[in-house]
């Protein structure tokens, strides 16, 4: 086999640990075989972190692996897991000459699959996503990493974006381009393919932070302020 793709799998039943191999198929059909399998199939589907089309696969993954047996934990000799962060792993792909594999689906809806199935595990009811219904008109919007790097935004309706500073965060989810961008600047190291905005910001109601992630409709709120 000459060309094929290196592949970076995780799972978050087995956190810490992840899948590095190779397929002469394309990664998210290596994908879909581990999530079909029922030999000893885990809890929570895999998900593919980052993959790399490369020439001469087998001997970069054989290479890959020789790194990763020396600088992290192969959990198995004969088993491609390591117990390795996303960081080490990543960096031994940048080593490996190669193109860089684009998931056909969009960040926002694989996190938006993996919430589904994270409320549907919890039996929790799934909040709203869209901003033009959770926000109102210059309602302040704020993310924060770690414990004093915060950004806090203002929703526009009218242009359904969060403005912060000279920038504005608009597309399908303005709230997760709002957090990916505070990411990129702030932690550049920070693995943006596990991103839940909803999750991780916060919106000013009546003077008090809350959490987005579980809010209802705008115009379910005033159905029962009304009622």
């Amino acid at each position: 086999m000459n060309d094929g793709y290196l592949y970076c799998i995780s799972n978050k039943s087995m956190p810490g640990i992840l899948k590095i191999g190779m397929t002469g198929r394309t990664p998210d059909i290596r994908l879909k075989e581990a999530n079909s399998s029922e030999t000893w199939k885990p809890p929570t589907p895999y998900k593919i972190e980052f993959a790399k089309k490369v020439n001469n696969v087998k001997q970069k993954e054989i290479t890959l692996h020789m790194l990763l047996t020396q600088y992290t934990e192969r959990i198995h000799p004969k088993r491609e897991f390591f117990r390795a962060s996303l960081e080490e792993v990543k960096t031994f792909f940048n080593l490996m000459d190669g193109e860089v594999w684009i998931e056909n689906i969009s960040k926002e809806e694989e996190e938006d699959e993996e919430e589904d199935e994270d409320l549907k595990t919890n039996n929790v009811k799934k909040g709203c996503r869209d901003a033009h219904q959770c926000f109102t008109n210059g309602q302040q919007i704020r993310h924060t990493i770690g414990i004093n790097k915060t950004w806090i935004g203002t929703y526009d309706s009218s242009k359904n974006g969060i403005i912060y500073g000279d920038k504005i965060f608009q597309g399908i989810s303005p709230l997760n381009q709002f957090a990916k961008c505070h990411y990129e600047i702030e932690k550049k190291d920070r693995m943006l393919s596990g991103i839940n905005a909803w999750r991780e910001c916060e919106c000013e109601v009546n003077g008090v932070w809350i959490s987005t992630y579980n809010l209802n409709p705008l115009n379910s709120l005033s159905i029962i302020q009304s009622s």
